[in-house]
């Protein structure tokens, strides 16, 4: 994903163990931003039997900089999963320079 042209956003979806259940490319975007529609994502998380996601999307400018849309986006989708009893583990950000845990930068 570091080095995809155009900007991507997987899940991981898990098990109540913690175990993969899916790992799926859920949008692709342009080359400056990508749009995810929580409700998508959540209702795939309950069609498998999840409990769990864990999220990723890259940035093709190589830039490891959460954008103000990245953290909104991302606590949209945490209030949706909450309110249904899916944990949102965490939102990593990948680019050339490396990757980015939105968990411990503490945007979660």
């Amino acid at each position: 994903m570091a080095f995809a042209p155009q900007e991507q956003f997987r899940v991981l979806y898990l098990n109540a163990g913690n175990e993969l259940l899916c790992d799926e490319v859920a949008s692709i975007g342009s080359v400056s931003a990508v749009h995810i529609y929580p409700r998508e994502v959540l209702k795939r998380c309950l069609e498998l039997g999840g409990t769990a996601i864990i999220v990723a999307h890259n940035h093709p400018s190589g830039r490891l900089v959460a954008s103000r849309s990245d953290r909104i986006m991302t606590r949209k989708l945490v209030e949706a999963a909450t309110a249904l009893g899916v944990a949102v583990h965490d939102h990593i950000l990948i680019a050339r320079e490396g990757s980015l845990s939105f968990r411990r930068k503490g945007f979660l």
